[in-house]
């Protein structure tokens, strides 16, 4: 597996319960330009539409090595599908029905085939509070383990 691209900020941002593992379609030059790693994810969200997942505001700008001409009309923060079978969506869709829950891109990786996926995660979007709570304990945990490390 290699990773291309993580989202740092949605570790930081929202309480993940549940991962996924969703395929992407994508064209011929996207594929280049993923492979190739010029893809962000930060500001993407992830929808559920008319039974379908879809990803909105993934950036992935033109090949550098593709003409403009090929590609009228480009959009490098388009809408694009993701593939999920019917049961993992199922499962979402109940996770949704939650008050608060989300879908939040985490990572896009190469799996062992050769095959572009997405890790998606479905939380909750965690309050400052809960923020500087988890902060603290870091912070807590780093002096114990350096007070025994001491000893």
């Amino acid at each position: 597996m290699k990773l291309i691209s993580k989202n740092k900020h949605a570790y930081h941002d929202y309480q993940i319960e549940k991962e996924y593992e969703v395929w992407i379609i994508l064209k011929w030059h996207e594929v280049k330009s993923i492979k190739t790693s010029h893809v962000n994810i930060k500001d993407s969200i992830v929808r559920l539409e008319h039974k379908e997942l879809w990803i909105n505001n993934m950036d992935i700008p033109l090949y550098e090595k593709t003409s403009p001409l090929l590609v009228p009309g480009y959009q490098a923060k388009g809408k694009r599908k993701l593939l999920i079978t019917r049961k993992e969506l199922a499962k979402i869709s109940a996770a949704l029905d939650k008050s608060g829950t989300t879908i939040v891109p985490l990572e896009i990786f190469i799996n062992k085939r050769g095959l572009i996926k997405i890790k998606i995660g479905v939380g909750r979007f965690m309050k400052k509070i809960e923020k500087k709570q988890i902060l603290k304990e870091r912070d807590i945990k780093k002096q114990m383990d350096r007070e025994i490390k001491h000893l």
